[in-house]
């Protein structure tokens, strides 16, 4: 588990080296992406599909709300939530910024044993597993606090 946490580590700066070169903001870019990819969406989506914390998806879309990126709409299905959205100035960003998460693939892919779409499923594979193991634990949490007390 090691490797995968380090391989994060280090996308996060080689991609924030790229953005920086485009001039994009890196912060935030990697969770707007997942808005943009999956939008619209609730912040629950986002939690499930992200790993985060529901109080990092409120903290991370008041900022980008802030910062003009995103924009919350009324959910028809659920009068309690909301769905996020970009922006024109939040589309505009990504479209600037896609380009160089790109060439942050393409400074890897010299350097890869196997083919790099073979490395992207296996990426997905493992990150598909690691947000099952997630979802394992937050249901057996969930179970726990809803089982009566052993006396």
């Amino acid at each position: 588990m090691q490797e995968a946490y380090s391989a994060g580590v280090l996308v996060a700066l080689l991609v924030n080296e790229e953005l920086a070169e485009v001039g994009v903001p890196p912060q935030l870019f990697s969770f707007l992406g997942f808005v943009a990819a999956v939008e619209p969406v609730t912040p629950s989506e986002l939690a499930a599909e992200t790993g985060m914390p529901p109080t990092t998806i409120r903290d991370y879309v008041r900022q980008l709300v802030e910062r003009g990126d995103i924009r919350r709409a009324r959910n028809p299905a659920d009068g309690r939530s909301y769905h996020i959205l970009l922006t024109a100035q939040g589309r505009r960003l990504m479209d600037r910024g896609w380009p160089a998460v790109q060439s942050a693939y393409a400074r890897v892919a010299p350097h890869l044993v196997h083919d790099p779409d073979a490395h992207l499923q296996m990426a997905r594979e493992l990150r598909s597993a690691l947000k099952l193991a997630v979802a394992d634990k937050q249901l057996e949490a969930q179970a726990e606090a809803g089982a009566p007390a052993n006396r």
